[in-house]
């Protein structure tokens, strides 16, 4: 079974994301939603609390503005993994390199990047970050929040890190740099996410990432690609105009 695992800022009963999983899982699952309506907004605690309540062996967690754009991604997610008992977390976007002095996860430009990210905003804007046009499986260091379908049995020694990142940026880099340890991590095409709102990049998210620098200043640079970046010659992902090219109504 999946655990599909949110922490929302404004729950509602029945709320439209936890209709678009009913549509779109295409396998047995739960839905789990955490109230951060009451107090400042930790996804790194609320992850944590909600796995001693989870009982799927995947559990996905998924930001509260995020939407599946494709069924039967539950089953493509449980076939990954049960193919690959080495296979710890899978993600929708992620990258092959990590800077020792760079804390974004796009840094590295393409080729390194990989994967994609819809975002349908409030006022109109329909477009997709392109990291890479490739499709299938790639192996990454590490993978964007947005989506995080992660093995259950790793939580037996890995946690997210509440002390050092208590807010929503972070958090989830320096988990999967925790879990590459011990377990493979990919970005897949097989599985799209839609986003109702672009990430700030404000002092609270340049001091989360400094804050990961240097948690992380022996484990970095990360890298699973023959090369590496050139600095002076990065590559940025493509926006993709998607207005009247793809529908931007959501499963519900």
């Amino acid at each position: 079974m999946i655990s599909v695992i949110t922490y929302c800022r404004h729950p509602i009963p029945k709320s439209i994301q936890e209709r678009n999983v009913a549509k779109t899982a295409g396998t047995e699952y739960e839905y789990l939603v955490i109230d951060g309506s009451k107090g400042p907004l930790c996804f790194a605690a609320a992850y944590n609390w909600a796995l001693t309540r989870a009982k799927g062996d995947i559990l996905v967690f998924i930001g509260d503005d995020c939407y599946f754009m494709n069924v039967n991604w539950g089953p493509a997610l449980s076939a990954k993994f049960a193919r690959d008992p080495s296979l710890g977390i899978v993600g929708v976007a992620g990258t092959q390199y990590l800077f020792a002095d760079k804390y974004s996860w796009t840094a590295a430009g393409r080729p390194f990047v990989k994967g994609r990210i819809v975002y349908h905003l409030q006022n109109g804007d329909f477009f997709a970050a392109v990291f890479s046009n490739e499709k299938g499986d790639f192996e990454v260091v590490s993978c964007d929040g947005s989506m995080l379908a992660v093995r259950a049995e790793l939580f037996k020694s890995f946690r997210f890190d509440e002390k050092t990142f208590q807010g929503p940026s972070f958090y989830d880099l320096d988990f999967c740099l925790q879990v590459r340890s011990k377990a493979r991590l990919i970005v897949t095409s097989d599985v799209t996410v839609k986003r109702m709102a672009q990430l700030v990049y404000d002092d609270e998210w340049n001091k989360a990432g400094k804050a990961f620098l240097q948690k992380h200043q022996k484990d970095l640079p990360a890298s699973c690609a023959p090369t590496a970046p050139d600095p002076e010659h990065i590559v940025s992902s493509h926006m993709v105009n998607l207005k009247g090219k793809a529908s931007p109504e959501t499963f519900c």
